[in-house]
């Protein structure tokens, strides 16, 4: 059957990817939720609660803020957690196992790509990190709950009205139910890789991807790298990244640390073994004392995580006029999107 060969030609990694997000769904969301459960909780609201304690509310002091941090004691921990892990090894939390996204890019995955919207070219930082802004300090102004627009409430609702329980139900067919839900379908379900809400609306993989950035360059810090003298510029990595983190520039992949999720999945996809999930090249500890004469000694791939070209004074005229130009249409998408959004986030609370 073609299911089952579709499966099969899964890579491994992948194959262990899903599994993972698949667990953690189970573990975490209904009707089974046994780790929210343990604290007394069905959800991952109340004290389980990862993105609401760092809000700034108008007027607030040190003690407020300490008062919100004890209100979710556990969910402060759990976001330490990921960010430690993030510092060492990558985004695990937003790749390997947060059941909201991983739930949206498994849909998006078994759906047929003519039905999909494509989202991976638009301006994700600007975008991301302007909602992030708006999510911290606006919406907790203009008196938003920031529990209106998350989708850690969004899915497990919808678990339970699948399962026929009435307060999932009744969710659904609130206003901000009917907001969410066509966030998770446009964003989620009909986005291709099904990780567009990840990369713009989430705070949680707002605050990831920074960290995912700032430990790039650790020398103990594992990341998807490239080795630029294997790299061919076949641009299949990037047509492949479920987050569009990897750019072309001068026919070399370039990762974008802030974007990316530590998948796996561009370097399942390299023929040339160009890219790997790494630590930093150790040469001196790799390059030997001394040559055996006659011998070529080959090196060690320079495994790179940021891109520094822009910043290179010795940049020739050459490479400088073969940058890429300003995607123009990526920008006016990029403003309808953020239009449509705030239509949607004001007109739910009319």
């Amino acid at each position: 059957m073609r299911v089952i060969e579709n499966i099969k030609a899964i890579p491994k990694i992948q194959k262990y990817r899903y599994f993972l997000i698949v667990l953690a769904s189970m573990s975490l969301l209904g009707p089974l939720a046994f780790l929210p459960q343990l604290v007394g909780s069905d959800d991952l609201c109340g004290t389980l609660c990862m993105r609401r304690f760092y809000l700034y509310f108008p007027g607030m002091t040190w003690e407020d803020f300490f008062v919100h941090v004890n209100a979710a004691a556990i969910g402060v921990i759990a976001f330490a957690v990921i960010m430690l892990t993030t510092l060492f090894f990558g985004r695990m939390w937003c790749g390997y196992l947060c059941p909201v996204g991983g739930l949206a890019e498994l849909s998006s995955r078994m759906l047929n790509d003519r039905w999909k919207i494509e989202f991976r070219s638009l301006p994700q930082v600007q975008i991301r990190y302007g909602y992030f802004g708006f999510f911290l300090v606006a919406m907790p102004a203009l008196g938003i709950s920031a529990c209106s627009l998350c989708n850690f409430i969004t899915i497990p609702r919808l678990i339970e009205a699948m399962s026929g329980e009435y307060r999932g139900m009744v969710f659904l067919v609130s206003s901000v139910g009917m907001v969410n839900l066509g966030l998770l379908l446009l964003l989620g379900v009909f986005a291709s890789k099904g990780r567009a809400y990840c990369q713009f609306m989430c705070p949680i993989g707002a605050a990831d991807g920074l960290v995912n950035r700032i430990g790039a360059n650790l020398p103990f810090a594992h990341r998807i790298r490239i080795a630029k003298e294997r790299c061919t510029g076949c641009n299949i990595c990037a047509r492949n990244c479920m987050c569009g983190a990897i750019k072309m520039v001068d026919k070399i992949a370039v990762v974008d640390q802030v974007s990316c999720m530590s998948c796996h999945e561009c370097v399942d996809v390299c023929d040339w073994n160009a890219l790997a999930w790494t630590t930093p090249p150790r040469h001196g500890i790799n390059d030997p004392k001394r040559v055996k004469k006659n011998t070529e000694i080959l090196q060690v791939p320079d495994w790179q995580a940021v891109h520094f070209a822009a910043l290179n004074p010795e940049k020739t005229e050459s490479s400088t006029a073969s940058a890429p130009a300003v995607s123009w249409v990526s920008i006016v998408n990029a403003m309808i999107l953020l239009t449509v959004i705030s239509i949607i986030i004001v007109g739910s609370f009319l």
